[in-house]
């Protein structure tokens, strides 16, 4: 049996980032020995429990659990965003989007000096490491930390898991911290995970059709042999383009959180059963699918700069709830005049879900033909297989 000493008078010393680093180390090995045992469903009881007893061993007061994270200070009345300084590090030579992706996740909560080395003097004098020294953010050892999914998380996802949280309340601080979950856990899902995987050896989007993803975009700010360009300005530029993107996929959540009121609103206030009306465009699809639970809403008409749109509602299965008149399709200003009636009509899609006029009653007008226009009888597998069948006779 293994003894655990500790002095109790350097207890005071070693709280903080310190003490909270070991807690952390202990955690992640638990975490891990009930990965190998397949045990994970047993984690969050297992975890506090262990928790309680190091806090209560090492006598360190504990947190209000219930309170949400602080990352700012008061300086006077007023609450300070201002980033702390960190020197950061990661290894030197050839990047790719592991840990360029995780370099502006840093950027994101503090002012950063960062050095590229695999020296470990150097290393062991920094704030944070990660991608190369064995620490807390490297993968590369044999034992990987996986999500619950079982896709294992490279620098990228474990400097993501520690530091995501309090990068996206440095961006809104007004935000809840369910609001905070639900962005952590998109941004993770849809960016970090695939740039992960892909470090990992785990291939993604396999398709029909070869397409470009985050980590061969960023891969390839890599200088090529014959260039002059640094490596350092290469992977500078780099991080220029992933706090971007980053940015971007923070927003786009953000975006539909905070569209929820006006969607809401619209929905409960819908004059015509089948139409959603929106004060101005934004995204409605997830909280529409939320509470229009009988499907009614068939279109959903919005102003653009200069006239107004009306698009189709999709289904769970992405299958449009109706489709725009088959007369519509690919037809555009006295074209679909002439088939409408709407004197300021201007365009159908020919996939015929989305349309277009100059003023909101002729959209309006446009809605209203589109809703009393028979539905479309669905042609099944059986029919579609009979119609091949005679056809080749």
């Amino acid at each position: 049996m293994i003894q655990l000493k500790v002095k109790k008078k350097n207890i005071n010393k070693l709280y903080g980032i310190k003490m909270e680093n070991i807690i952390a180390d202990i955690l992640c090995f638990f975490e891990m020995v009930l990965f190998r045992m397949n045990c994970l469903i047993f984690k969050p009881y297992i975890t506090i429990y262990i928790k309680e007893l190091l806090f209560d061993f090492l006598e360190i007061p504990k947190r209000d659990t219930d309170k949400k994270e602080n990352f700012f200070t008061l300086e006077g009345d007023e609450i300070s965003t201002k980033k702390s300084f960190k020197k950061v590090g990661t290894h030197h030579g050839r990047f790719h989007a592991d840990e360029v992706m995780a370099t502006a996740i840093l950027k994101g909560m503090f002012e950063i000096e960062l050095i590229r080395t695999r020296d470990p003097k150097i290393l062991s004098e920094l704030d944070i490491v990660y991608d190369v020294g064995g620490g807390e953010f490297d993968h590369h050892g044999v034992e990987k930390v996986c999500r619950d999914d079982g896709i294992p998380f490279a620098a990228c996802g474990l400097i993501w898991r520690k530091f995501g949280r309090g990068v996206i309340q440095f961006k809104d601080p007004s935000l809840s911290e369910e609001d905070i979950e639900s962005v952590f856990q998109y941004v993770d899902r849809v960016l970090i995970k695939g740039v992960d995987a892909l470090d990992n050896g785990i291939r993604t989007g396999d398709g029909i059709i070869p397409t470009m993803n985050i980590s061969s975009i960023i891969s390839g700010f890599n200088p090529p042999w014959y260039s002059e360009k640094s490596d350092e300005e290469a992977f500078n530029e780099a991080v220029d383009t992933a706090s971007v993107i980053l940015e971007n996929t923070i927003n786009r959540r953000l975006s539909v959180l905070k569209s929820e009121e006006i969607v809401l609103r619209a929905y409960k206030s819908r004059i015509i059963p089948e139409v959603l009306i929106l004060d101005t465009f934004c995204p409605w699809g997830e909280t529409l699918g939320s509470v229009d639970e009988k499907e009614e809403v068939l279109f959903i008409v919005y102003p653009r700069k200069d006239d107004y749109a009306m698009q189709t509602v999709r289904d769970k299965d992405g299958k449009d709830r109706k489709y725009l008149p088959k007369s519509w399709a690919g037809k555009m200003d006295e074209e679909l005049v002439a088939i409408t009636g709407v004197r300021d009509s201007v365009f159908c899609h020919t996939g015929r879900f989305i349309a277009v006029a100059r003023s909101f009653k002729g959209i309006m007008k446009m809605a209203q033909l589109a809703i009393n226009e028979p539905q479309e009888v669905k042609e099944g597998r059986f029919f579609r297989f009979i119609t091949r069948l005679f056809s080749r006779r």
